[in-house]
Parts: structure tokens; sequence; C-alpha cells
């Protein structure tokens, strides 16, 4: 999970300046393809703590 840590920030700060050398432009085709990319990288990272709290639990209850 570190790992997608890491590429979270990485993209988020790709993301930043992405918008910046579009002048904030947050419409613009390169933007939302980065912010989309950021987005699943973000939803991935809560399935994967999802599915290791679930794990956990299930350890717990045994």
């Amino acid at each position: 999970m570190n790992c997608i840590s890491g590429q979270i920030e990485t993209l988020r700060q790709k993301l930043n300046e992405t918008v910046d050398s579009y002048r904030g432009d947050f419409l613009h085709p390169n933007v939302l393809r980065v912010s989309q990319e950021l987005d699943m990288l973000i939803v991935k990272m809560q399935h994967l703590k999802r599915k290791s709290g679930e794990s956990e639990s299930r350890h717990a209850n045994l």
C-alpha cells in the first residue's frame, strides 16, 4: 500500500503542476486526465484498505 501512497503523492503533485501549466483551467483535457488517474489510484487504495480491514476483523473474531 505504501507504493500506492507514493504514486498518489506523485500524481497529486503532477495534477497541481498540470493545473498551473493550463492557468487554472480545471476542464482542460490534460488536467481531467491526470485527475481521473489520481481518482482511480485513490479508489484502489480505499479498496485495499477496506479489504485489509475486513481480513483483520475476521482474524480478530477467530
